[in-house]
């Protein structure tokens, strides 16, 4: 799913104190060469090559940003592209240039600690650790047997790995139990823990938009009970391998009775063996496998490294 760029939004400034290198492209409904051209800077933001993933791209609307629209207006294809290679030279060249890692004022992305869910996860990072989950490279990223519980062309499965998503992300097992994961980073990572987030069968209330009826909501469904982690794969290992293999970490998830209807679990992993990890397989099951295993939210609590140079979860 491709990125888009965002707008200017009185925040002018931290963009460009925030982004060493930043292109402007000014645009409004009525302007034909705006129009003309948006489309052609969607693609050169999102270049599967990532040519120019040291230069950072945002929107200025005409009507909203009168003052910064003055001097720039213009939909010269062959020169934004020229200006655009010289501009990623030099960003290429220079030390101190990072791969973008999100579109916005705020360095590094969107800010996790206003997330809806950081106040119910802040106790679970230690000090010196971080969340991770902003850095999971889309391109590569895959799932199996994992199905969006809501219907909607907006949602998709890596909804349950961002922060920052208002929209529901819960999703579920489609034909069995099982649930798999191959999840990539645009960082050499030491992985801490896995927090993992459910909510009781009993406390879904069943919706027109979900994929599962009623009854398959309320009486074919189920908490994960069980997690297996695997560093550093190339691509997603089988089902056969996820059941078969000594994972290195395996875990049985238990959790007590509580009053809160979203549970948070955290599973520690062995630190020793989730360094230098440049990417998670993660297999949940469920206790019963004709039932559906339901999952809300996955995050990944570690120290984030070198980087890998590429794009970020999309």
């Amino acid at each position: 799913m491709s990125k888009e760029i965002q707008f200017v939004k009185n925040d002018w400034e931290k963009y460009l104190s925030h982004n060493k290198y930043l292109v402007a492209n000014y645009t409004a409904g009525w302007c034909g060469p705006c129009q003309a051209i948006k489309p052609i800077v969607d693609q050169l933001y999102n270049d599967p090559d990532r040519k120019y993933a040291k230069i950072e791209f945002v929107r200025v609307d005409l009507d909203k940003e009168r003052e910064l629209a003055a001097r720039y207006q213009g939909a010269n294809v062959p020169e934004l592209t020229k200006l655009l290679d010289q501009f990623s030279e030099l960003a290429n060249n220079d030390a101190d240039a990072k791969v973008r890692q999100g579109n916005g004022s705020n360095e590094g992305g969107a800010d996790i600690t206003k997330s809806v869910i950081y106040k119910d996860i802040s106790s679970y990072i230690p000090k010196g650790y971080e969340i991770l989950n902003d850095y999971l490279y889309s391109g590569q990223f895959e799932s199996l047997n994992t199905v969006p519980l809501y219907k909607n062309e907006e949602l998709d499965v890596k909804n349950v790995f961002r922060i920052n998503e208002p929209q529901p992300s819960t999703v579920y097992s489609d034909s069995d139990s099982q649930l798999l994961f191959y999840i990539p980073f645009t960082h050499i990572t030491k992985v801490y823990s896995v927090l993992l987030s459910f909510k009781k069968p009993e406390s879904y209330k069943h919706e027109e938009s979900m994929e599962l009826d009623e009854e398959d909501l309320q009486n074919e469904t189920q908490v994960p009970n069980l997690l297996k982690v695997w560093p550093n794969h190339n691509n997603i290992i089988s089902f056969d391998d996820a059941n078969d293999s000594n994972a290195p970490h395996i875990e049985e998830i238990t959790v007590a009775d509580q009053d809160s209807e979203t549970i948070w679990y955290e599973a520690k992993l062995k630190f020793v063996r989730f360094q230098k990890v440049q990417s998670l397989n993660l297999f949940i099951d469920g206790e019963d496998q004709d039932y559906h295993t339901l999952l809300d939210k996955v995050v990944i609590i570690g120290v984030n490294g070198e980087s890998k140079d590429q794009g970020k979860l999309e």
